[in-house]
């Protein structure tokens, strides 16, 4: 199946051009709506945001010029929905923390990850975190909290 992320926008779906037919788009599922290109060998569509798999979710029919229709071309469409785990808020001394993507397989990336945990030893800060799988992409957002800084014990 084709995938594509939870609410793509303008994703373009095409057949070769026979430049005398015409093309009969139809979309089905997955929140899977038909933007432009109606009629033409070239559609784009926006899709929903629930994740799963569409069988037939993209259709086309092409008629030669003679108004004859053709069989119809059928495409499944998975559509990928990514989720991080919400972390923290931390002290810059906590132990490191797990991040956990969903569907797993994914990576991590930004300031603060290493092997798909984050730091808290970073440093103070607000921290976004890139979930990356299957060209699609979620973030979240850390927050790492300063300690108080408490004077000297004093005796009178």
């Amino acid at each position: 199946p084709d995938t594509v992320c939870a609410n793509a926008v303008g994703e373009q779906y095409f057949v070769t051009n026979t430049p005398t037919s015409t093309y009969q788009w139809t979309i089905t599922g997955g929140g899977g709506v038909l933007q432009t290109g109606q009629g033409t060998n070239s559609i784009t569509v926006d899709w929903g945001g629930v994740s799963g798999l569409y069988p037939n979710a993209v259709e086309v029919i092409e008629s030669n010029a003679n108004g004859c229709p053709g069989a119809p071309v059928l495409l499944d469409v998975f559509v990928l929905n990514l989720t991080g785990n919400a972390i923290g808020p931390f002290c810059e001394g906590d132990p490191t923390t797990p991040l956990v993507g969903n569907p797993a397989g994914g990576t991590w990336s930004g300031t603060g990850v290493v092997a798909n945990s984050f730091q808290p030893s970073t440093g103070v800060g607000n921290y976004v975190l890139t979930y990356t799988l299957g060209g699609c992409n979620t973030t979240i957002n850390v927050v790492v909290n300063n300690g108080p800084v408490t004077g000297p014990i004093q005796h009178f």
